[in-house]
């Protein structure tokens, strides 16, 4: 065995062998790599989602591997259909092809999708159900995947067999083929998956498909499969002789050949869309000439993609023969960049080009409402709307607490009302709760997001039961608004400065009144994180990089410097050092 080709993104990595004996071609030179992490992950879990993939030339076939590991937890089957949707998106730069710009596609990974535990059935019931060997092919009839795939929200196209012969591959107890027993005790699911698309729907047959119950190093069990893949091999002199009489007869028939697509929406309306929420639209698209059609979405001249960024189309390509159909998955998905950029209004618009090959174009109008929330928003905005707005009429909130149901917030608190809620939550549920090891909830951050936008005096414990999930979405936040919370121009003093408490806080002093007021909140905060959380120091790295609005990947040495800045104020208050300050300055 020699190795083609490998790529890595964190834990995710997928390798390429082939036989020393196989007399299949692999140019090396057609072999390309792609990877894609997925989400906003900021707790010590950077690039632990996301998808790798290899392209390469078979014979003459072009073939693609994508290997990828998919949201995790049994609520986040909107969150998995994402990650699919921007994975789908991977291209090969070297290329300039997509994933589906291939013959076949084999996908493969920790797809993480559960079964349906709505179903009436206990905890106990599907893990009996799962065991026996005459019921466990049964209870894919409660898998998530499938039934996404029947909805044609994900994987539209792909293969795998209707029943699976082995039992699902999770959860096990390591080094045994135990269901979980952890307090947790997770639910069994098949979340290790290999499919297949083929765009001819002939060249793939598989002959394997199961699990090894032998291996017990993880809490999965491996998933393996074999396919017969037959690949083209192209005799160049046919080629050539095809071709000059294909050329005669297309001069005969072009006339009556031109492809014709149909399309069952001239323009897409999405409505409102929320900040990191995605929202998804089909349309069809039919072939309805006598001949195969080809299409792919262009970009705009003096643009360099096929669309803006907030919005996605799976797939950007697509062959169909005569009488043929394909659904279009598009997708807008409003991150941090877009909310700063989009206008008070919101409306997001764009316009996609559907070219078709020897055809016309079809230009495809698309828009959106941004619904403006305080999560992508500009701080000093926030801030001076607030005061404004307390001045005049006072803020409750409900604190969850006995006595008294509700407190008032001052004109004078110095930052965003969302910020406070949040801290007071982790104040009074649980600080020392946060467990930095816990999977973020995309569920739980919407609702925290829709309880924060509505400004209402709603417990924010009512929407949310995890203080993680509620840390998560603070540091959010902050990584979020529009300004930095050091500001660009002071950032190289800051550094200069760190580990040396006195001019530390000198620098502080400098900020403008808003940046300065939410960075001395956001110190005393992790002051108290660090007394009540034993396990939060190993987190300040990510906090520093967040009021420095800096990559984690980045500088080693910058990074080295920025942590050490934080550490510095943490250590030394503000007022014994500011004193000194101002003593050394009046020498």
């Amino acid at each position: 065995m020699t190795q083609v080709e490998a790529v890595r993104l964190v834990g995710i990595m997928l390798v390429i062998f082939r036989r020393a004996a196989s007399s299949a071609v692999v140019a090396q030179s057609s072999v390309h790599c792609a990877r894609l992490a997925t989400g906003i992950q900021l707790i010590s879990r950077m690039g632990n989602k996301g998808g790798v993939a290899i392209s390469m030339q078979i014979n003459d076939s072009r073939i693609c591997f994508v290997n990828s590991h998919m949201a995790a937890g049994s609520e986040e089957l909107d969150k998995r259909n994402q990650d699919y949707r921007e994975i789908s998106q991977l291209r090969f730069d070297a290329i300039n092809k997509s994933i589906f710009d291939h013959d076949v596609i084999f996908w493969l990974g920790d797809l993480n999708y559960r079964l349906e535990t709505h179903n009436g059935f206990t905890n106990d019931d599907i893990r009996r159900l799962c065991s026996s060997p005459k019921t466990f092919r049964d209870m894919i009839a409660f898998d998530t995947l499938k039934q996404q795939q029947r909805d044609n929200q994900i994987f539209i196209g792909f293969n795998e067999p209707e029943v699976l012969n082995f039992r699902p591959s999770y959860k096990y107890d390591p080094g045994t083929s135990q269901w979980d027993s952890s307090e947790k005790s997770r639910c069994p699911a098949w979340c290790d998956r290999i499919l297949w698309w083929c765009e001819t729907g002939g060249q793939v047959v598989q002959t394997l498909y199961d699990s090894v119950e032998e291996i017990t190093l993880s809490d999965h069990k491996p998933v393996r499969a074999v396919f017969q893949l037959t690949v083209r091999k192209i005799d160049k002199k046919k080629v050539e002789k095809i071709h000059e009489e294909a050329i005669r007869e297309a001069d005969k028939r072009i006339n009556e050949a031109l492809p014709q697509i149909w399309l069952s929406d001239s323009e897409i309306d999405f409505g409102d869309v929320y900040f990191f929420e995605s929202c998804v639209r089909t349309i069809t698209v039919k072939n309805t000439g006598k001949s195969k059609a080809s299409f792919s979405f262009v970009a705009l001249p003096n643009r360099p993609s096929i669309s803006d960024s907030w919005l996605s189309v799976t797939p950007p390509s697509a062959h169909l023969k005569a009488g043929a159909s394909c659904l279009l998955s598009l997708q807008v998905l409003v991150d941090k960049k877009t909310a700063w950029s989009v206008g008070g209004d919101g409306t997001l618009s764009d316009i996609l080009v559907l070219r078709l090959d020897h055809g016309r174009d079809y230009f495809l109008p698309v828009c959106a409402r941004y619904q403006h929330s305080v999560f992508g928003s500009s701080f000093v905005d926030i801030i001076r709307k607030e005061h404004s707005t307390n001045e005049s009429q006072p803020i409750l909130i409900d604190l969850g607490v006995k006595e008294p149901l509700t407190q008032v917030i001052s004109a004078f608190v110095p930052v965003p009302l969302a910020m406070y809620r949040m801290v007071e939550y982790l104040r009074q549920f649980g600080v020392e709760r946060i467990r930095f090891d816990d999977v973020s909830s995309h569920s739980e951050f919407i609702a925290l997001r829709n309880a924060l936008d509505r400004d209402t005096a709603q417990n924010l414990f009512e929407v949310c039961k995890s203080p993680f999930n509620v840390f998560n979405a603070f540091l959010r936040l902050l990584d979020s608004f529009k300004e930095e919370v050091i500001p660009r121009d002071m950032q190289r003093e800051c550094l200069n400065a760190a580990g040396d408490a006195v001019r530390c806080w000198a620098c502080v002093q400098k900020f403008p009144r808003e940046n300065r007021d939410i960075f001395e909140y956001y110190v005393q905060f992790t002051r108290e994180l660090l007394e009540r959380n034993v396990d939060a120091r190993s987190q300040l790295h990510v906090m520093a990089d967040i009021v420095f609005r800096a990559e984690p990947a980045g500088d080693k040495l910058e990074r080295a410097l920025r942590l050490r800045f934080f550490e510095t104020v943490i250590a030394f208050t503000k007022e014994v050092c500011v004193q000194e300050y101002a003593e050394l300055i009046s020498l």
